[in-house]
């Protein structure tokens, strides 16, 4: 039914983002936006793993935007003491 596919997926996660630029590059795939990579100083090191797929920021629902669009959400949340992020480990997507 409809009403299951709007909840993100129970084998979700949360990570909670610091203020200011996480290195975080994010890509589009079919699914959604996908974390490409991790620069060495992004405090996301060690929390998100590159593949995982971002399915909410700050329980916003993502999963239809691309990758330029979601940049720009996080950039404008980025002056936010912590930001959550609900992501979706890759080899569940």
């Amino acid at each position: 039914s409809e009403a299951t596919s709007e909840a993100p997926s129970p084998a979700g996660y949360d990570v909670f983002a610091p203020s200011g630029p996480l290195g975080m590059v994010v890509d589009t795939i079919d699914k959604g936006c996908v974390v490409h990579s991790l620069k060495k100083t992004s405090p996301m090191q060690g929390l998100i793993t590159p593949g995982d797929l971002i399915v909410a920021l700050d329980d916003i629902d993502v999963r239809n935007m691309d990758a330029a669009s979601l940049t720009k959400l996080m950039a404008k949340k980025s002056q936010q003491k912590e930001r959550k992020f609900t992501l979706v480990p890759a080899d569940q997507i």
